[in-house]
């Protein structure tokens, strides 16, 4: 494990000579990265500190190749920037502390290395973001995180103090609901729950195009990760309250999947409709079947790659018109086709067509919600229902609607944005064919 963090370590050197030597080695990192540790056991490579199962290899692999995307999406527009190789190091320090918070055995590193991704995020936002509201928007993400992640540090001294450890390997069940609470509710912050969702929407807007492609590929993933990390720990807990979280997942499906078809910003309905197939997986999550835990560990990992496209087809277009609003951004058929197709492949995938991820994993939690208690088909049934016509909504008014004259003036595509559009949808379609990753 100390080769691997040294070997992604060391790429910070290319970040002051040249950024296309940085790409190409973060790429190959990436691919010895996955033909070494492809593979192997449920616990491999166990150190005192550091472990990779198989589990955090699929949430390493996620988190690299969507920064190899983000980077091949951003370079065009900040390499020439005074301000490139602060920007290039930051996205590289993000990295590094993504993937050491994957790796780690020990809670308390979780911690800290998942406090540690938010300062460069944060200064993501700070420096590039679109409005002057995005201090406010960074500020909201910072509190609701520490928020809810300070009664867990908390509770960490004293588990360690009365069990001796608390990671991963040696795990006992604890016997306090209010301790087995806080460890749950400072990840349910960051999934997040609904009710504590708030802060999602507006760090979408207010984020430039890579800021929400890496916080809604791999940063809302860390919540989920802790869940089943944690899970051993908190068994009892889920086991008598887990009604309770379903029923507030389920019902804030149904509202927040309303209040997508009411929306007129392109960000804000994708930063809800992230919200509610977050609300699936933790259902997945609490219904203690190893089908749930397939389900919501193949959705998360589908859903990176989902949402990651859709916000980058969102920055796009904003790139061309300066605008999310559906009321602008209408006609896009009869000047950027590709684009159209492009929109139409993801606005399918999010509603879960095959032959995409999101079909098989939506059946798992489906599947496992339904063995939990029958009587949720009805939510299921309307929640399904209502993203179908938001989806609806969300392809044809952008691509169809009577174009404004404002579109006359838009700039065609360039090769750099399709080539990343197409490394979004290959880790779909191709892990559908692959199952045996999960």
């Amino acid at each position: 494990m100390l080769s691997l963090i040294f070997s992604l370590s060391s790429l910070i050197l290319f970040v002051f000579y040249n950024w296309f030597f940085y790409l190409v080695s973060l790429f190959f990192f990436f691919f010895f990265f996955f033909c070494l540790f492809y593979g192997f056991d449920y616990f491999s490579f166990v150190s005192y500190y550091f472990m990779l199962d198989s589990i955090s290899f699929l949430f390493c692999c996620l988190s690299i190749w969507l920064f190899i995307i983000v980077f091949i999406s951003s370079f065009m527009f900040y390499y020439l920037d005074s301000l490139s190789n602060f920007f290039i190091l930051c996205f590289h320090s993000l990295l590094l502390f993504l993937i050491l918070d994957f790796i780690v055995i020990d809670f308390f590193y979780f911690y800290f290395f998942l406090e540690c991704s938010l300062v460069p995020l944060v200064l993501m936002i700070f420096g590039w973001g679109y409005q002057p509201e995005r201090l406010s928007a960074g500020f909201f993400l910072i509190f609701y995180t520490l928020f809810g992640s300070l009664p867990f540090l908390l509770e960490f001294f004293f588990l360690n103090m009365s069990l001796g450890y608390f990671n991963y390997l040696f795990y006992d069940f604890i016997s306090s609901d209010y301790l087995m609470f806080f460890i749950l509710f400072s990840f349910l912050i960051k999934f997040p729950f609904f009710g504590f969702h708030i802060w999602l929407p507006k760090a979408h807007v207010e984020a430039p195009t890579f800021g929400s492609m890496i916080l809604a590929g791999v940063m809302l993933k860390l919540g989920g990760y802790g869940l089943i990390r944690c899970s051993f720990y908190i068994y009892y807990f889920l086991f008598n309250y887990s009604y309770f979280f379903i029923s507030v997942c389920l019902f804030g499906c149904l509202y927040i999947s309303l209040i997508c078809m009411i929306q007129s910003d392109l960000s804000i309905l994708v930063a809800y409709s992230s919200v509610c197939h977050m609300s699936l997986v933790i259902c997945g999550l609490f219904s203690l079947t190893s089908l749930g835990l397939v389900g919501s560990l193949s959705f998360m990992i589908a859903h990176g790659f989902v949402s990651s496209g859709l916000f980058f087809l969102i920055g796009m277009i904003y790139d061309r018109l300066g605008s999310h609003s559906f009321f602008i951004v209408k006609g896009l058929i009869n000047y950027l086709p590709p684009l159209s197709m492009f929109w139409f492949f993801f606005c399918v995938m999010n509603m879960s067509c095959p032959p995409s991820l999101n079909l098989f994993s939506e059946i798992c939690l489906v599947i496992s919600v339904l063995s939990w208690s029958s009587k949720t088909f009805l939510f299921f049934f309307l929640f399904f229902f209502f993203l179908l016509v938001m989806e609806l909504w969300f392809f044809p008014w952008p691509s169809m609607a009577y174009f404004l004259e404002k579109m006359t003036l838009v700039s065609t595509c360039y090769v750099r944005e399709y080539f990343v559009l197409v490394l979004h949808c290959l880790p779909i379609f191709f892990l559908m064919l692959d199952l045996s990753f999960f």
